[in-house]
């Protein structure tokens, strides 16, 4: 449910906005970081894209090919984009040429979300890093977002004030199945109330 926007290809809300964005970086002199969860959403990103798309990253690739990947999206010209697994391009890799950062769809986990970011806010980034999530209306993303949003007050009212989580903030995540049976509880309620 969380791939279905972005596979549809040209007829993808998502896909035109994500296109807009790249368009709007090749404007402003700035190079794109493009993340979904999915190979299937990296494909499709990658064949939809104007200029020059680099990847998809994953983590079938191997750490150095990763990392010539990430030198050639360096030397290239503005309004080139890097698409790349959240998982694999998320972590131990430093991408400070891009300084627009797209989530095609919201993770489980936060701390996902933010590993990925943070391969473009690093030390020797010149630019103010733009981030984008690509969020459906209606459906799954919206019922995601909702859930997670009442995980995050959950966890600043009790957990932010422990230590534990000033020095594991990740402890907290919740699991993958929890929430997979949230979304998939609410999901069922909106489409049999016929919302």
């Amino acid at each position: 449910m969380r791939q279905a926007a972005l596979r549809a290809g040209s007829r993808s809300e998502k896909m035109q906005r994500l296109i807009d964005i790249v368009q709007e970086a090749e404007e402003n002199e700035r190079k794109v970081l493009v993340f979904s969860y999915f190979r299937d959403v990296l494909d499709a990103v990658a064949a939809h894209l104007p200029g020059k798309v680099f990847g998809p990253l994953t983590g079938a690739v191997p750490a150095a090919t990763r990392q010539d990947m990430v030198d050639e999206f360096s030397r290239a010209s503005h309004g080139a984009a890097l698409v790349s697994q959240i998982v694999a391009g998320g972590v131990g890799l430093n991408i400070q040429a891009a300084s627009v950062v797209v989530i095609c769809e919201p993770q489980l986990k936060p701390t996902t979300e933010w590993q990925a970011i943070g391969r473009s806010h690093r030390m020797g980034q010149l630019e103010s890093v733009q981030v984008h999530r690509l969020l459906s209306e209606v459906g799954v993303d919206q019922r995601l977002v909702e859930i997670l949003a009442r995980k995050n007050e959950l966890f600043a009212e009790f957990a932010r004030v422990s230590a534990t989580a000033d020095s594991a903030p990740e402890a907290f995540d919740i699991t993958d199945a929890e929430l997979a049976r949230e979304i998939v509880a609410a999901e069922r309620e909106r489409l049999l109330s016929g919302g």
